[in-house]
């Protein structure tokens, strides 16, 4: 899985010392969950609906590790390593990996655009047949307007949509009959978190255009491009502290740039 394989390249490049890095900060905010480790580095990834069901119908689960309120000084090999999938928990673990990432994001490993955003990178007006794979209300208004493009959004909710944006809609369950139509492919980063990633790219057709975007896809990108994608569009977070607290007041990755974030742009060298 792109998770494990992503986890193991991370621990050749940190060796011994990631026993060293522990969790100074955390916030569950509503639309992000970010992390800053004790190296200073910190990323955010998107906070699940389910993670949120999750704590309102049982606020007091003992089996869960480690307990809400305690998650600061926890070494990130102890959450890294954890094999739940109650969603909060894997939000949490994709934001430790995007923080452990954070500083091997360099121009000496990848070509890096930083600054613009991944759908002027990859040119709307060269394509044909788009798959969204998330409905985001933006890039939806900007796709349906390139003139003789076919536009199909892959989204688990109909109610995600806005008005005459629903007629874009295709269930989530369709991937393996709609992604090989396009040749150019969108993917949501939450796609890493929830763990969907993996399933999606097997069903893209050979030669498409792959990005990967949004704040949670801030990973080491190499095992993303070496399942074909493209691009991976991600957020450097440039003040931490300003961060956390800006999504624990309720702020979204939109909140950020400008502010304490970047927008970056990375593709294979």
């Amino acid at each position: 899985m792109i998770y494990d394989e992503t986890l193991k390249l991370l621990r050749r490049s940190y060796g011994k010392p990631l026993t060293d890095v522990r969790v100074e900060s955390a916030v569950i905010g509503i639309s992000f969950t970010g992390v800053k480790l004790s190296t200073g580095a910190c990323a955010i990834a998107y906070t699940p609906e389910g993670a949120k069901a999750l704590h309102h119908r049982d606020p007091s689960r003992k089996r869960r590790k480690p307990p809400p309120g305690r998650l600061r000084g926890v070494n990130v090999r102890r959450l890294l390593f954890g094999k739940t999938n109650e969603p909060l928990e894997k939000a949490i673990r994709v934001a430790v990996l995007g923080a452990l990432s954070a500083p091997l994001l360099r121009p000496e490993r990848y070509r890096m655009v930083a600054d613009e955003d991944a759908l002027d990178l990859l040119n709307p007006s060269g394509m044909r047949s788009v798959c969204l794979v998330g409905a985001f209300g933006t890039y939806i208004r900007r796709l349906q307007a390139v003139r003789s493009l076919k536009l199909r959004v892959l989204e688990l909710r109909e109610d995600a949509f806005n008005g005459d944006d629903r007629r874009f809609y295709v269930p989530a369950h369709k991937a393996p009959q709609v992604l090989p139509l396009a040749d150019t492919v969108i993917i949501t980063g939450s796609s890493i978190a929830n763990g969907t990633i993996d399933g999606l790219l097997s069903c893209v057709r050979p030669g498409s255009r792959v990005a990967v975007v949004g704040p949670t896809s801030s990973i080491l990108p190499d095992v993303l491009f070496k399942r074909g994608v493209t691009m991976v569009s991600g957020a450097a977070i440039t003040d931490a502290d300003q961060a956390l607290e800006t999504l624990s007041q309720g702020g979204s990755a939109y909140h950020l740039y400008g502010l304490c974030a970047r927008k970056i742009n990375l593709f294979p060298k």
